[in-house]
């Protein structure tokens, strides 16, 4: 997927909102958003990535800020909210239908992704925003084909890419039901910070190496480049029957190699942004569970 002209009103305030995290110094502010802003020129263009612009730009912040992972304490906020509210969700999900619990647990992790409003902001309603989310629907609803998938014994091996902090406490029930199907489950994590996403730090938080094998990706990729990725990741990933890959990064990147994957992949996100939703064949907001 590449970028739409008005991607760059994301990639600016995701710095600003970077940077802010970074430092309370207005001087260093403006120095910071300054210098990065000149990254952005460069890299900013109609055959542009958004997850791979993205990329480019904060590895760069990283570095001249000296900051390695600025969203720390806002990703320690993230897994604590879903902590609390992890017994609950799984509850919630508890259904005797067994395509009903599947679609419930894939819209718990698309649930999980709005802990992110949470992290960020005052008074906002987490639990209302959750369930809201578990009541909700899938704009796009692949969970039969999913289903399907899961009782396919040639399926033996699923790449479960995770997607961010906070988020992946929830992955683990999602996780938990893919398993019961006598699924080898290898999910995946960053090698290193990058914006709020999930590191081995966060899978272990959430006792994802209980049921899992966890890997990373060996960097800081924003969503996957397969070029940059570590030996291990792309073992796993040939050899993988199934992926599941989690949130818009992951789309926007691992669609670009819809030629070599042959294999399916299952997206699973909430469509946060336009250009995101237009490409799907959604509107913003929606949730979406697509078999590619």
């Amino acid at each position: 997927m590449k970028i739409k002209p008005e991607c760059a009103i994301c990639i600016i305030r995701q710095v600003v909102d970077a940077v802010n995290e970074i430092t309370k110094d207005e001087k260093e502010q403006f120095r910071l958003i300054k210098n990065t802003m000149n990254v952005i020129k460069d890299v900013y263009g109609e055959d542009a990535v958004p997850a791979w612009m993205g990329t480019v730009v904060h590895r760069y912040l990283k570095r001249i800020s000296g900051n390695n992972d600025p969203y720390k304490k806002l990703k320690d906020k993230a897994n604590k909210i879903a902590l609390q509210y992890l017994d609950r969700v799984r509850e919630m999900c508890n259904v005797d239908d067994e395509l009903e619990r599947l679609k419930m647990k894939v819209l718990a992790t698309i649930a999980g992704n709005v802990i992110d409003y949470g992290a960020y902001s005052t008074g906002i309603d987490v639990e209302k925003l959750i369930k809201d989310t578990l009541n909700g629907e899938l704009k796009i609803d692949n969970s039969k084909e999913l289903l399907n998938d899961l009782k396919n014994r040639d399926i033996k091996k699923i790449l479960y890419i995770c997607d961010n902090a906070g988020e992946i406490i929830f992955d683990r029930i999602l996780m938990e039901e893919i398993k019961k199907y006598d699924k080898e489950v290898v999910a995946v994590v960053k090698g290193k910070p990058i914006l709020n996403d999930a590191t081995l730090e966060d899978a272990k938080i959430a006792k994802i190496d209980e049921i899992a094998k966890v890997i990373t990706t060996g960097s800081d990729i924003i969503g996957i480049i397969l070029e940059e990725c570590s030996e291990e990741f792309l073992k796993e990933f040939e050899s993988a029957d199934l992926i599941i890959a989690k949130g818009m990064g992951n789309y926007e990147s691992l669609t670009e190699y819809d030629d070599r994957i042959d294999k399916p992949v299952y997206y699973i996100l909430k469509a946060k942004c336009k250009p995101v939703a237009e490409n799907i064949g959604v509107k913003v907001g929606d949730n979406v569970l697509l078999r590619r």
